[in-house]
């Protein structure tokens, strides 16, 4: 009779992660309700100074707060942003990272977006596929022209989400990102994948934590 095989140990289950974002972006935090007024401040002064109107930074700040506000509600654990000012208008975008428990089916690609019709009858659209990160390997993607629904108010923007599975745990991390510059869709798809692509975990606790919140098994980031 041949001897046991000895068991292998579990997987330990990161305890945080590494994001890098291009220079230009800032780091939203998302513990309270306190940190979207500051933000949004934050943001209203950044974009007056970048030569946003007054009507379009009051603008922007407001959608600061609803995408921080956002984040926060569907469990986000980091958000970070950009907003920019160029001769043909402004940029903005958003990165958020969430940890999320998948639903009962396992299809949380699904349960963040509607996976349907390539192309509805109002214009959006969806592509689900595969991504490659070189810290972690093949994951899963969908992205495409989608209604973002923040505090109420309805969006259109570019979005992103990229669905990584998380060693030693039933829980994946998501990392979504969202943009309202359409024209430039192609690029901002591109900037979310590189953005994406540097994801790697981390076993130690100066990292960014990676805590799944009640609030966020449910949570979906688009209107379906």
């Amino acid at each position: 009779m041949s001897a046991p095989t000895q068991a292998h140990a579990a997987t330990p289950t990161p305890t945080g992660f590494e994001l890098r974002t291009p220079q230009a972006w800032v780091d939203f935090p998302v513990a309270d309700e306190a940190s979207e007024n500051r933000l949004g401040e934050e943001a209203r002064e950044h974009a007056l100074t970048g030569g946003f109107t007054a009507d379009q930074a009051g603008r922007f700040a407001e959608q600061v707060r609803r995408s921080v506000r956002q984040a926060r509600r569907s469990g986000a654990v980091h958000a970070a942003g950009v907003f920019e000012m160029y001769e043909d208008g402004p940029l903005t975008a958003t990165v958020v990272v969430a940890v999320v428990t998948p639903p009962a089916n396992g299809d949380i690609l699904g349960a963040l977006t509607a996976v349907g019709q390539p192309t509805r009858a109002d214009g959006t659209w969806r592509r689900v596929t595969t991504a490659v990160i070189p810290e972690i390997g093949t994951v899963g993607r969908v992205y495409g022209i989608q209604n973002v629904v923040q505090d109420g108010a309805t969006m259109r923007c570019a979005v992103m989400h990229t669905v990584v599975p998380m060693p030693g745990s039933a829980d994946v991390v998501v990392v979504t990102g969202s943009s309202p510059n359409l024209a430039e869709a192609e690029e901002i798809f591109g900037l979310f994948g590189a953005i994406t692509e540097t994801l790697a975990f981390t076993w130690d606790d100066e990292q960014p934590a990676l805590t799944a919140r009640p609030e966020s098994t449910d949570a979906t980031a688009t209107d379906a």
